[in-house]
């Protein structure tokens, strides 16, 4: 079997799945913009660009979200006359990469969220009231990790001194109701089977990322937290993600995010995640 690694960057997680599969399989990476490149050389001169691979296995970056897109796009195109098979699809992660995607295939799992343009604050307002939107709230960009530019807004004040800043700079705002929680969880999913979940506990922020600090343990899931998080993999078509959840005081579960190029050097310490890949990948092999 022949797998690449799609990406442009070497990050560890990447190369600890590479180190993992190297003993296996013919593994090697596949540089996302190499593929872009060649697209464009080989649809100028009319000729057909055929990979060799039995497995693409895409780890695609945000900051090369549209190239990867756009690799993943023309690699699906001939997977089929090729026999490639390929994890996660261009549409999973176009959707998952985007908050407002995400929350439109999972409103009923997460919590109520809106998409807005810095052009009219009482526009803003509105939807806010109509909605029974209570301060606090949560303001994200659609794209991005690691708590990055996530904000907890208290007041209607605040969140106009927001929307000034944010419409000088033209940007859309995601708005999401504040959930109290209790637990903020990581779930990382494989084939859809759950292969571990952790508990995030902020550390001086009240945002409880461990890129940013947090504490972590390792975190027994409910079987309706189960069910809610293998319902929102299945929705949006994941083979593996990392699936945020937050359960609140009266333990109601709510999707909050899927990573779905997940970073996992912090659930590394309760399962070895490479090697719940390896077995997927030999289970889709079987296949």
């Amino acid at each position: 079997m022949k797998i690449a690694i799609l990406c442009h960057k070497k990050t560890p997680e990447n190369i600890i799945i590479y180190e993992k599969l190297k003993n296996k399989y013919d593994i090697s990476f596949l540089d996302t913009l190499n593929v872009v490149s060649g697209i464009k050389n080989n649809s100028k001169n009319n000729n057909n660009n055929n990979y060799d691979y039995d497995l693409i296995i895409s780890r695609v970056e945000r900051d090369y979200l549209w190239e990867g897109i756009y690799a993943l796009k023309y690699i699906e195109s001939i997977a089929d006359e090729n026999d490639i098979k390929i994890i996660n699809s261009s549409e999973c992660i176009e959707t998952c990469q985007n908050k407002y995607l995400t929350y439109i295939k999972l409103k009923e799992l997460m919590p109520k969220s809106f998409l807005t343009y810095t052009d009219d604050f009482e526009n803003i307002k509105n939807t806010l009231k109509n909605n029974d939107f209570d301060f606090p709230i949560v303001v994200k960009p659609i794209y991005g990790g690691y708590g990055n530019s996530v904000l907890k807004i208290n007041s209607l004040d605040e969140l106009k001194n927001i929307f000034e800043i944010l419409k000088f700079n033209k940007k859309e705002i995601f708005i999401q109701e504040y959930v109290p929680y209790k637990h903020d969880v990581r779930v990382f999913v494989i084939g859809n089977k759950i292969i571990c979940a952790m508990e995030r506990i902020p550390k001086g922020d009240w945002r409880a990322n461990y890129s940013l600090g947090a504490e972590i343990k390792r975190f027994d899931l409910d079987a309706d937290v189960e069910d809610i998080v293998l319902k929102s993999v299945k929705k949006v078509s994941a083979d593996i993600v990392g699936v945020d959840v937050l359960i609140d005081k009266n333990n109601k579960p709510y999707i909050l995010e899927m990573n779905i190029t997940p970073q996992f050097r912090g659930i590394m310490n309760f399962v070895d995640v490479p090697e719940e890949i390896l077995k997927y990948i030999k289970k889709i092999k079987s296949k």
